[in-house]
């Protein structure tokens, strides 16, 4: 039977790439350690972490992996999958033979609706939640001295993708705080990625 690196997409860089739902419906006997590279903040932030996940912050990366066996199949994975990937070359330098990384990260797995660990109660945000997050930071980013209108139509998941990919693009001239504005995006894509459609759970 094929191991989860054996059916994992090879990667240029010289690690393998696993697609979330591999991931997620590999049989939990066969020996894996999945190693979460993103900071503690994030770990237990509104994207969560997959259950069973080792928290390794990239920066300490190289110094815990000191004494894990070179040939054991290990999964990076990280917020969207670029982090995780930076980890994956550097398993591979350090010799390490069955490297994989997450591909699309916690985004993706979120979007797949896959069961997440998070440490915040409650359920996540609804899509018109994250439309009226975007747009009132919006409006605060473009017109801070007027104030908020309020919002609430409840947008499709496409259509929300689109006016982040766009904003992403080509920001409003008008944004008086660049990274601030940057943020909001890579927040509301966070959020997006997590939230479900009206009266879902």
């Amino acid at each position: 039977m094929p191991t989860l690196f054996d059916s994992a997409a090879p990667n240029p860089a010289g690690y393998r790439d696993v697609d979330v739902r591999q991931l997620a419906e590999r049989p939990s006997t066969v020996p894996l350690r999945c190693v979460d590279v993103r900071e503690l903040s994030e770990f237990d932030g509104v994207l969560g972490h997959i259950d069973g996940v080792q928290l390794v912050p990239l920066a300490t990366l190289r110094s815990a992996a000191a004494d894990w066996p070179r040939d054991a199949d290990v999964v990076m994975v990280c917020r969207s999958g670029a982090r995780s990937g930076k980890a994956a070359v550097l398993l591979r330098e350090l010799g390490f033979t069955r490297v994989m990384n997450l591909r699309g990260g916690m985004l993706a797995w979120n979007a797949a609706e896959l069961p997440v660990v998070r440490p915040t109660a409650g359920p996540p945000p609804t899509l018109a939640q994250v439309m009226d997050e975007l747009l009132v930071g919006l409006h605060r980013a473009i017109a801070p001295e007027t104030s908020a209108p309020i919002y609430g139509q409840g947008p499709s998941r496409e259509s929300l993708t689109a006016l982040l990919d766009a904003l992403q693009a080509a920001p409003p001239a008008r944004v008086r705080d660049t990274p601030g504005f940057e943020r909001l995006l890579r927040e509301c894509r966070d959020l997006l990625s997590v939230a479900r459609p009206e009266g879902r759970g």
